[in-house]
């Protein structure tokens, strides 16, 4: 099998170094010969992926965070062979992908697993439309993408700023900051052709897996493997109601609460109403979508973990 590595180098800072490290000795013992490139920029991993396939990679790994993961999974979808198979090695802020797993976080039991797992197949989703300026445009995601608050959240994560804090931390204040700062968007989302929602909003998730955010629990009874996506529509509320709210999920137990409703289906549409102009993010990077239009894809991607 030959293996190619796409792999963002300033993902997870020093400690995204120090893991790479480990991550190079138990590749060189469990799977030897690895082909790797290095992203120099945002949008880099998806033509390196393409590279790596066109040069007859059978297997492409992603190291990074979940913005890397995300356009790893969109440049094997555009390829000439979007059966490739599939893997992954967290070392970025968020990590919510890999929540969806019970991975090893031990570099060497994670080059491990990865090399004697079998492959699977999981859904993803494709986002497709018009930009902002009106050019045609399609992205594939591999977790969740996600319109209102999220998406000026993610735009705070990723800036060049001056950071305070890394991790999960550094997602939790940049949404209280953002929560704080932000305006709800008016929006009409859609099901499988029926309206379920049409109003101001906060959040409204649309997620093939349970997490994001940093560690969110945002939609704990998502299916990666299920034939479906799920939308979790946070309505417009109060700072203070929205900023409760964020406390929860976490652990999840913002089921039921009266300002968030879940709905489930195969195509999810998010317009924006009122004259909003929309942020949206997926996969932890923000998208210049004028509007989600979002197919799932049952068992398209090749997964080896």
């Amino acid at each position: 099998m030959k293996i190619g590595i796409v792999r963002n180098p300033v993902s997870g800072g020093r400690s995204g170094h120090a893991r790479w490290r480990d991550i190079s000795k138990a590749l060189a013992e469990h799977l030897p010969g690895c082909e790797v490139r290095e992203t120099a920029r945002a949008g880099d991993a998806g033509p390196l992926t393409l590279e790596l396939i066109a040069s007859g990679c059978d297997l492409i790994i992603a190291v990074g965070g979940d913005g890397t993961i995300g356009e790893v999974v969109d440049g094997i979808m555009r390829s000439a062979r979007p059966q490739t198979a599939f893997s992954f090695m967290p070392t970025g802020t968020g990590c919510d992908f890999a929540r969806n797993f019970s991975l090893p976080s031990e570099p060497e039991a994670l080059v491990r697993r990865i090399a004697e797992a079998p492959v699977r197949q999981i859904d993803i989703a494709r986002i497709s439309g018009r930009s902002t300026e009106g050019t045609l445009l399609e992205r594939h995601f591999a977790n969740i993408a996600s319109v209102g608050v999220s998406g000026r959240i993610v735009q705070a994560v990723n800036g060049r700023g001056r950071r305070v804090a890394s991790g999960s931390l550094r997602f939790l204040l940049c949404s209280v900051r953002e929560i704080l700062r932000y305006r709800p968007e008016g929006v009409r989302v859609v099901v499988d052709g029926n309206e379920v929602f049409k109003g101001p909003v906060t959040v409204a998730a649309v997620a093939n897996g349970s997490w994001f955010g940093g560690g969110m629990h945002v939609v704990p009874f998502a299916d990666l493997a299920d034939g479906l996506l799920d939308i979790g529509i946070l309505r417009g509320a109060s700072k203070t109601g929205v900023l409760g709210i964020l406390a929860r999920l976490y652990s999840a137990s913002h089921i039921g609460h009266p300002l968030i409703s879940f709905h489930r289906g195969g195509i999810i549409d998010v317009e924006p109403y009122g004259g909003a102009m929309l942020s949206i993010e997926a996969d932890g990077e923000t998208l210049p979508f004028d509007r989600l239009h979002v197919e799932v894809m049952p068992s398209a991607l090749s997964l080896k973990i």
